[in-house]
């Protein structure tokens, strides 16, 4: 039997066939198994997308609720949660509670004490920041249940207000005087219209900080100290910057020019422009970031005169005169004002409330401490008629020596709400006058420093001073003296005042108890009847001769017989100009002069003025 040999298969046999088929399949399993994971990437991907939609669209919705919400703050926190559920609901988010959920913290965007800034849930009111959180489920159609998605979103919206106790327009001599006295006796003569439009002059705190450096920030502006004269380049680079708040441009322009050139005497402070620490500025700003504060609004008066009074505080007293017209009655009448600035005030623009988890105002303005000399004298000399029966025979001239010491007060910015329109918004101040001595008598030789201020009294009656000096043929031959008169003490007194958003007053814009005339006046007609009763005791007015001068002048013999007559003819009318003429002296004083001089340097006494501007009602912005 023959063997047969196998021969191996061909191809296009049935076996190669079915290996090959095997293989096709294995091929197949692959590419499905690796299409399976393409496709189930890709329904992934899509839920991934989806959920980025969602969570970008959630983020929005909470972006477009806080910045809503702020804009209605309110301490309760109740408006900011009705107005962003609302606003949500209006982006096409509508609350229910389980899958759709919003809530929102009302606190305050504020320094953290380290440089930086933070939100404080139900911080120290008023609030200024809304937190809102959102939730949204979101399923996911392919790869595995519903996720939860969160958005968070805080926003801002600052109220700002400005506002300085006192300054106010008053009469150009006032005015000029002070302002030259400030820088030293320097001589200033600007015109009615030249004040007039300072007055009407405000610039923004965003200009200022454009204008105050090359670099034109708010880093620049708080680092910024500068002269009287550099302050007014500077007011004038800012005024007109923004055209509704000066009512004459060119004015004020016109007038800062000429202050810019003015040459002050002496030696001067440097001039702070702007604080955010709470320490001596000519703005001081209560505010966690100075930017909050840029569309405030200040005066260019009242920084012009309160930085003359910076540059000026613990200098010397300075002598002045002014026009006493309006003070002379039957009897001519002089005054010599002298002025110290112990403490200069502040002009204060920021935010209401307290500073976070403190007793303190945000936003504080200070009066000034000052000294003020008014000697006036009062004499018969050059009187056309006679006065007591005595003219052209002696001439009396009665000085008054009267000294202010004024401690500082103060003012604060309480609270303040804004609404649709500036006339239903409100701003509270509050208001603390500071304590004030008048001594009329004994010179304060070397003036007072501020640390002296609050425990100064006068001298006591012990102390005397020339109340008078007679004439005769135009030689002193007599003196009388008195002694010195403590009026006594205006006390401090508080209360809250209420503005409107444009800075109008609602109840009243000053703290008043009494104006100096007043208490002078007052205080003073007992002192007179004392002073007029008394003849030469040891505790009234007592007559001197100066016996040297009557027998030089009248010889010894007729000196002694005239002397004698001295005493009948000088003591009736001395009496007489302090029992008849004083107190319409001491009003008029008051009233021209002393009142609005005090006033300008933002002190009055018994009285603190406040002088609000517009309410700032931030845009509302995202911080976090």
């Amino acid at each position: 039997m023959v063997a047969r040999s196998r021969q191996p298969a061909r191809a296009g046999f049935p076996g190669a066939c079915r290996a090959h088929a095997r293989r096709q399949r294995g091929s197949l399993a692959v590419m499905a198994a690796i299409g399976l994971v393409v496709a189930v990437a890709a329904l992934g991907v899509l839920d991934v997308a989806n959920l980025y939609l969602a969570k970008r669209a959630l983020q929005n919705v909470a972006d477009f609720a806080a910045l809503a919400a702020a804009q209605q703050m309110d301490d309760r926190c109740a408006q900011p949660l009705v107005t962003a559920t609302a606003n949500a609901a209006s982006n096409g988010f509508v609350v229910n509670g389980t899958t759709r959920t919003l809530a929102v913290a009302c606190g305050r965007w504020d320094s953290n004490g380290n440089g930086g800034m933070t939100f404080v849930s139900n911080g120290t009111p008023p609030l200024n920041g809304v937190q809102v959180s959102v939730t949204n489920t979101v399923p996911y159609f392919f790869l595995g249940p519903a996720r939860q998605i969160t958005a968070n979103a805080t926003a801002k919206a600052s109220v700002i207000g400005s506002f300085q106790v006192g300054t106010s327009l008053a009469q150009v001599n006032l005015l000029n005087g002070m302002l030259g006295a400030l820088l030293g006796g320097t001589q200033v003569q600007l015109d009615a219209a030249s004040w007039t439009g300072l007055a009407n002059a405000n610039v923004k705190v965003a200009d200022l900080a454009a204008v105050a450096t090359s670099a034109g920030t708010y880093d620049g502006l708080l680092a910024a100290q500068t002269s009287v004269g550099g302050l007014a380049n500077i007011l004038l680079a800012a005024v007109g910057r923004d055209g509704a708040l000066t009512a004459n441009a060119a004015a004020a322009q016109n007038a800062l020019r000429a202050v810019a050139a003015l040459v002050p005497r002496g030696t001067l402070n440097s001039i702070q422009l702007v604080s955010l620490s709470g320490s001596p500025a000519l703005l001081q700003l209560g505010v966690a970031n100075a930017e909050y504060a840029a569309d405030a609004s200040v005066n260019v008066l009242q920084m012009l005169i309160a930085g003359a009074e910076i540059a000026a505080a613990g200098n010397a007293p300075v002598t002045f005169s002014l026009d006493t017209t309006g003070l002379s009655g039957v009897l001519p009448v002089s005054v010599a004002l002298t002025l110290q600035v112990i403490s200069p005030p502040s002009i204060a623009v920021g935010e209401p409330g307290y500073i976070e988890g403190t007793s303190t105002w945000r936003t504080q303005a200070q009066t000034a401490q000052i000294l003020l000399g008014a000697n006036a004298v009062i004499s018969t000399t050059n009187t056309t008629t006679s006065y007591l029966g005595i003219g052209y025979v002696l001439d009396v001239s009665v000085q008054l020596p009267l000294y202010v010491v004024a401690a500082q007060g103060q003012a604060w910015l309480q609270s303040a709400q804004c609404a649709a329109s500036k006339t239903a918004s409100t701003q509270t101040i509050g208001v603390q006058t500071g304590l004030a001595n008048i001594c009329i008598g004994t010179p304060l030789a070397g003036g007072v420093q501020a640390k002296d201020v609050s425990g100064f009294s006068c001298a006591g009656t012990n102390a005397r001073w020339n109340v008078a000096s007679v004439s005769l043929l135009g030689t002193a031959i007599a003196t009388v003296s008195a002694p010195s008169v403590g009026v006594p003490v205006v006390n401090p007194s508080s209360a809250v005042l209420m503005f409107d958003g444009d800075g109008n007053p609602i109840t009243g814009n000053s703290v008043n108890s009494n104006a100096i005339g007043a208490v002078l006046d007052n205080s003073l007609q007992s002192t007179v009847t004392t002073l007029g009763q008394l003849t030469e005791s040891s505790n009234g007015l007592q007559l001197t001769l100066l016996q040297g001068a009557l027998n030089s002048l009248l010889g010894p013999i007729i000196g002694g017989v005239v002397g004698g007559l001295v005493d009948g003819l000088a003591m009736p009318v001395v009496k007489g100009i302090l029992g008849t003429t004083l107190g319409p002296v001491l009003q008029g004083l008051d009233d021209i002069i002393l009142g609005p001089l005090l006033q300008l340097l933002g002190v009055q006494l018994g009285v603190a003025t406040v002088t609000d501007y517009p309410l700032t009602c931030g845009v509302a912005t995202l911080v976090q």
